[in-house]
C-alpha cells in the first residue's frame, strides 16, 4: 500500500534532490544496519518523507558523505549519515513491511501464497527492529486486526477503512514523540494513511474486481470528482499539520516536503483520478 508519497522531481532544487537521495541512500544502510541486507529490497518513496518529517520534529542535525555502494559501485552518491530519525524509519519500515505481506495473506487471492512465503522474513525483520518490543508494533497489530474486521465484513464505508489506516500511520509517524510533537506528527500520519488508502483502493480499483480481493469502492461505487474533493481534503488537513513544524535552519527539508505535499502528491491523485496507467514503483529512486 506503499508509493505515492514522493516529490516532483523536475521542480526540486539541486541541494533539495541531493538531500532526497542522500536521505533515501541514508535509510538503505540503516535498513541494512538494523533489519537485515534483505530488508533493502522494501524500502519505498513513502518512508523519505517520513524520516524527514521525523528530522524536523525530532530537530535532528544531519550530514551526508559521499559513497560508494553495490547498486551504484561505480559513482560515489552522497549518502545521510546514521541519526535517530533515520535509524528509527528504517525499523518502521520492517513493521510496515510485514503489515504489508500480513494484509496480502488476509485480502489477496492471488498473491496470498507468494505472500506467505515472504512472511516468516519479513518476521525477522520486525525481531531485529524491535527486539525488546519497544517500538509501535502492537499499535500496528491492533490497527491491522481492525482493518482486517472491517474488510472481512465487507465494510462499504470507505471513510472507515481510511481512517482505520490514517490511525496505524498516526501511531508509525508520532511513536517516541512527546508534547507538540507528537501531536502534530499524529495528524500528519493520520492524512497521509488516508490520502494512500484512498488512492490504493482508486488504483487497484479494476484489479481487485477481477481478483474478488476486498475493495470498498467495488462494494459502494464513488465517482471519481468525489474522490478527488475528498483527497483534496487530506490534502488541506496534512498542509494545516505541515505548517505547524518548525523548519528553522532547515530549508532544504522544507523545500523537500513541501515539494511532495504540494505538487508529489497531487500529481499522484491526479493520475489515479483520470484513468491514467497504473505506473507505482514501490522501490527505488526516482533519481
Amino acid at each position: 500500500m506503499f508509493g505515492y508519497i514522493r516529490p516532483y522531481v523536475p521542480d526540486l532544487r539541486v541541494r533539495e534532490h541531493e538531500l532526497y537521495r542522500a536521505v533515501y541512500c541514508g535509510l538503505c544502510h540503516s535498513m541494512g544496519r538494523h533489519t537485515g541486507c534483505a530488508s533493502r529490497l522494501t524500502l519505498s518513496y513513502d518512508f523519505v518523507f517520513l524520516a524527514a518529517v521525523r528530522m524536523v520534529l525530532e530537530q535532528t542535525a544531519y550530514s551526508a558523505r559521499p559513497c560508494r555502494c553495490g547498486a551504484h559501485p561505480l559513482k560515489k552518491r552522497a549518502v545521510l549519515l546514521e541519526n535517530s530519525a533515520l535509524a528509527y524509519c528504517a525499523r518502521a519500515a520492517a513493521l510496515l513491511t510485514e503489515a504489508k505481506i500480513a494484509d496480502d495473506i488476509q485480502d489477496t487471492k492471488g498473491l496470498a501464497l507468494r505472500s506467505r512465503m515472504l512472511h516468516p522474513a519479513a518476521r525477522r525483520m520486525c525481531k531485529k527492529a524491535f527486539p525488546m518490543r519497544d517500538g509501535p508494533e502492537d499499535s500496528i497489530v491492533q490497527s491491522l486486526e481492525q482493518l482486517h474486521g472491517l474488510e472481512a465484513a465487507q465494510c462499504a464505508s470507505l471513510d472507515d477503512v481510511a481512517d482505520c489506516f490514517g490511525a496505524l500511520l498516526s501511531d508509525v509517524f508520532s511513536w517516541g514523540l512527546t508534547g507538540a510533537a507528537q501531536k502534530i506528527a499524529a495528524a500528519i500520519g493520520f492524512s497521509t494513511g488516508r490520502f494512500i488508502y484512498v488512492l490504493d483502493a482508486a488504483d487497484d480499483r479494476e484489479q481487485d474486481q477481477k481478483s474478488g480481493s476486498y475493495n470498498p469502492l467495488n462494494i459502494a461505487p464513488i465517482a471519481a470528482e468525489s474522490l478527488s474533493v475528498a483527497v483534496r481534503l487530506d490534502l488541506s488537513r496534512l498542509e494545516a499539520a505541515v505548517n505547524l513544524l518548525d523548519f528553522s535552519g532547515r530549508s532544504e527539508l522544507l523545500g523537500l516536503i513541501e515539494n511532495i505535499l504540494y505538487k508529489g502528491m497531487p500529481l499522484e491523485a491526479d493520475r489515479i483520478f483520470q484513468g491514467k496507467c497504473k505506473t507505482k514503483e514501490r522501490h527505488g529512486s526516482s533519481a
